[in-house]
């Protein structure tokens, strides 16, 4: 439904661990660290080549679980 959603052109703010998921259909991805924005860009950016060591932390995390 949320492709679907994205597709049709509507503006969709979704917070979730999913990154395999934000990968996908996000147009931007923003990385909180208790409740700060760390990191923000394209998901190919943040969750491919992140600047911010929490972030390299958190998705080494994901990674390792297999879920990116």
């Amino acid at each position: 439904m949320v492709r679907e959603v994205a597709a049709q052109g509507m503006t969709i703010v979704m917070a979730t661990h999913e990154m395999g998921f934000a990968k996908q259909v996000a147009d931007t991805v923003c990385f909180l660290d208790q409740g700060v924005v760390l990191e923000s860009g394209p998901p190919e950016q943040v969750l491919g080549d992140p600047v911010e060591a929490r972030t390299r932390q958190f998705l080494s995390r994901i990674i390792d679980a297999g879920r990116l």
